[in-house]
């Protein structure tokens, strides 16, 4: 299918009004005061675009119509768009991506496009119909700084890539996981698909796509993994992960660590990434700074401060690639590949979803400014994980328990292991179907 030259600004439609897509408003409010684009439609099944907190959305003084739910806004902007953002629920990316194709539209997907493997391979091939290939928002590969530090490295600036890892501690209180039907589980209810909502698959997903860039041999390319061992655990009543180890072989080599946790005190979110070369290393702190230390004791500094707000560039270069430049997304569905295979594979390869409770978890807050149940000596155990290369063990941390390990070709195997987990776990819930 031949696409058709966009309207100059381009004509954008959003998908919903609250949760995230409100912040895709906001961020387009701003391009569109700046002459870059026009929101010409979104839909609201639930009403929130007339609440009093969205007045600064300011959707009827914009001119932009609302349609009362998804199906609608597609029939109603036919011929009137050149693009649609769907900043929605994991489980709704597939099938609404695909209305969207359908009707020749083109797609800005927020991560992740899913988390499970089989259904990636369907929207992969339902993207080949699509008159423009979709683009996924992940959110840090676009960062100047880091395409100008890949470009030195695929060039061999630094030597051959030996290791990255990341670690991160983003607090979430317990209502993080009541927010809505889907938050925290490895199901959504009345579905087969595996939905797998987890720190590494959801909130820091960004940073997993960002090692895989890291790792990846070309200048646009993600690397594919050969292995991954793994722990998962969850000190929050829920039936997935809220706490992430895993470490994955590359098939060039390449060691990823991740480590990542929503089980943590408030109110303070850290992350940092870190490279290993022949002859230097950086750890890169996304929206802070960079240093990279030479081999040879020389050292650079980055201030990543004006880099600009993430979503602002990711929409802007959405639309240059809607008019053409570049040719390809910068994160397409099939390079997303990766990114789902190892979120599948931690499942795989954990021995469980080991929960995390008693003596081992530390409650703090309140129900008016959140309850917070963080595990204890988590932020340690996650940086000595990334950084060191040492997994969390049970003489110095009460919880740890050992990892698993599963190969990229056991994918197939994972959906009979899921559907074991959330069994075991569903079994110890209360009568609420609170998982204890």
């Amino acid at each position: 299918m031949c696409a058709a030259a966009p309207s100059s600004p381009p004509r954008i439609a959003v998908t919903g009004v609250g949760g995230y897509s409100r912040h895709h408003h906001l961020t387009l409010q701003r391009l569109e005061a700046a002459g870059l684009c026009r929101v010409v439609a979104t839909c609201d099944p639930a009403g929130h675009a007339a609440q009093p907190e969205n007045a600064e959305l300011r959707v009827a003084e914009r001119g932009v119509r609302v349609y009362p739910d998804f199906p609608a806004m597609l029939e109603g902007i036919a011929g009137a768009a050149d693009a649609v953002t769907l900043p929605t629920p994991i489980h709704l990316h597939a099938p609404m991506h695909r209305a969207c194709v359908e009707r020749g539209l083109p797609v800005y997907l927020e991560k992740p496009p899913t988390l499970w493997w089989e259904e990636l391979e369907e929207m992969i091939a339902m993207d080949a119909r699509a008159v423009r290939p979709t683009e996924v928002g992940f959110n840090f590969t676009t960062e100047p700084a880091r395409q100008a530090l890949k470009a030195r490295l695929v060039a061999g600036e630094f030597g051959a890539l030996k290791a990255a890892a990341f670690w991160g501690s983003w607090p979430r209180p317990a209502s993080y996981f009541t927010r809505n039907a889907w938050a925290g589980k490895l199901f959504v209810p009345g579905s087969p698909v595996p939905l797998l909502d987890s720190c590494a698959g959801n909130a820091m997903g960004h940073f997993v796509q960002n090692l895989l860039f890291w790792a990846g041999t070309s200048q646009a390319g993600f690397a594919a993994i050969r292995d991954v061992r793994a722990c998962l655990y969850r000190a929050h009543a829920i039936v997935g992960a809220d706490t992430v180890f895993a470490e994955a072989r590359t098939k060039t080599g390449v060691t990823l660590r991740f480590g990542g946790t929503h089980a943590s005190g408030p109110p303070k979110e850290e992350h940092v990434e870190s490279v290993w070369c022949e002859r230097a290393r950086w750890r890169y702190v996304t929206g802070r700074e960079c240093e990279i230390i030479w081999t040879d004791g020389r050292r650079e500094h980055f201030d990543l401060r004006a880099e600009g707000d993430w979503q602002e560039r990711n929409f802007r270069l959405y639309f240059k690639y809607l008019a053409g430049e570049p040719a390809a997304p910068v994160n397409s569905l099939a390079s997303c590949r990766t990114f789902v295979a190892f979120n599948d594979l931690l499942y795989g390869a954990t021995p469980g979803i080991m929960p995390v409770a008693g003596e081992q978890v530390e409650t703090t807050g309140d129900e008016v400014h959140g309850v917070y149940r963080a595990i204890r000596g988590i932020v340690p155990a996650l940086r000595n994980f990334a950084e060191e290369g040492h997994w969390p063990d049970a003489a110095n941390y009460g919880w740890a328990r050992e990892p698993g390990v599963a190969h990229a070709a056991d994918l197939p195997l994972v959906a009979v292991k899921l559907r074991a987990l959330a069994a075991r776990i569903c079994k110890t819930a209360d009568k609420n179907g609170v998982p204890a």
